[in-house]
């Protein structure tokens, strides 16, 4: 009877704490116990129970990681590829705990002590729910667990779900050879320093994932500006024209020297759509490019960059054949480059920039020639986090990157020529009729 209760005890633990996981993970706010839902959790006690033993076993860790998969889909109400990845996230976060604990407690009881003694193993087991909930309960984590599940996209979550039930099974193996051994001996400190380290890719895995995604919504909500921001420029631009007309006639009939430096002061304009390098873009065809475009060579002006354009396209151009998916890709793309010559040529002495489009050979190529000031870690440019902008900063080119190796109608270069920085985008998309 002692024995039934020991067992049901450090089960109920694991199978709360691991709820409890599970729904900090998904952030369910409005998680709701019913009668199905005590079932549920019922079944999976009942199973822990039935598989728990005093040796640690790879078939009791793997089946009851299935197990759970299974039960906490039912009781969450997600899909099965959703249901693993936070299955996985919260094993790890136990075996996090459990391996404090146990590195601890090892430093005081002997291994066949700690496994034979049902009050240490009660002491055990209370100890990881608690460090599990505290581990959960650091803001940076949870936000980052939460933001990265939600984010989880039903095209991409194959990926994602490979690589946690890899991981899981390979934590498996380790923390089976963890448990054979009985001493800090070298055996142990390795297989402890592998298993820390698959954490650590873990989290750098979840946080890189969430980066790229915030960085890709970020050029979504861009599109969508910029697609109305084309119709707006065309149709500013033949209502400036003929309101700047209108005033140039003003200016001719009057003599007053008050109204004259008035109206020149309403023709300066802060945004000069009208300047040669705006002019040029008109070429390119509607649907989120020219829209950019305007826009990022307004920002240009802005910070007095002396901006050159040169479009020159076919009739019916590859880029009015693309779909608005590759659209979209092009456009982050475009974007990223744009604002990494602004804010390089911003910088150096000259201020100068250079964008051109051409069409040749059923490829349409941008190019981004700026001058820039020198920094050591150019070499490094396209690696994750480096800028000379400090921490924080220099995630555009590491995400530009991925994006071209995800999509191998695209094409990237990057070169030095005559202290100038010249990034080459070519898109070879064959496009079938």
């Amino acid at each position: 009877m002692l024995e039934v209760l020991y067992s049901l005890f450090c089960s109920g633990v694991m199978v709360i704490t691991s709820c409890f996981i599970i729904n900090k993970i998904l952030n369910c706010k409005e998680f709701k116990v019913n009668v199905k839902t005590v079932g549920n959790i019922l079944i999976l006690l009942i199973f822990s129970m039935i598989l728990h033993s005093i040796q640690y076993t790879m078939i009791y860790s793997l089946t009851i990681y299935l197990i759970n998969i299974i039960i906490f889909k039912e009781i969450f109400k997600i899909s099965l590829e959703k249901s693993t990845i936070c299955t996985t996230i919260g094993m790890v976060i136990l075996l996090l705990a459990d391996m404090i604990t146990g590195f601890i407690m090892r430093g005081f009881f002997d291994i066949n002590e700690i496994r034979n003694s049902y009050f240490l193993t009660i002491i055990a087991n209370i100890s990881v729910g608690i460090l599990s909930v505290l581990f959960l309960s650091i803001k940076r984590i949870q936000f980052q667990l939460q933001q990265y599940v939600n984010s989880l996209s039903s095209k991409k979550v194959f990926a994602n779900w490979l690589f946690f039930v890899l991981l899981i099974i390979d934590f498996s193996c380790l923390t089976y050879n963890i448990t054979l051994t009985e001493t800090y001996g070298k055996g142990y400190f390795i297989n402890l320093i592998v298993i820390m380290a698959f954490i650590i890719i873990m989290f750098i895995y979840i946080q890189g994932r969430n980066d790229y995604k915030k960085l890709s919504s970020e050029y979504d909500g861009l599109f969508s500006y910029v697609q109305n921001f084309e119709d707006w420029i065309e149709k500013e631009q033949l209502n400036r024209h003929e309101y700047k007309n209108q005033l140039a006639v003003l200016r001719c009939l009057t003599k007053e020297k008050k109204v004259k430096d008035k109206i020149d002061e309403i023709l300066e304009d802060n945004i000069n759509i009208e300047n040669q390098a705006v002019t040029n873009l008109k070429n390119l065809p509607k649907g989120g490019i020219k829209g950019l475009m305007y826009y990022k060579a307004a920002i240009a002006q802005k910070s007095k960059i002396n901006l050159t354009t040169d479009v020159s396209l076919e009739r019916k151009s590859l880029l009015s054949k693309l779909s608005e998916k590759d659209i979209r890709i092009l456009c982050k793309l475009i974007g990223i480059y744009f604002d990494n010559a602004i804010e390089a040529a911003s910088e150096s002495r000259k201020k100068n920039l250079t964008i051109e489009v051409y069409e040749l050979k059923d490829k349409v190529t941008f190019v981004f020639s700026n001058t820039f000031k020198k920094h050591k870690n150019m070499k490094d440019r396209n690696k994750k986090g480096v800028s000379s902008k400090g921490e924080g900063r220099g995630n555009g080119l590491y995400f530009a990157s991925k994006l071209i190796k995800e999509n191998s109608w695209l094409e990237e270069k990057q070169e030095i020529i005559d202290n100038y920085y010249i990034e080459q985008l070519t898109i070879k998309k064959n496009i079938k009729k």
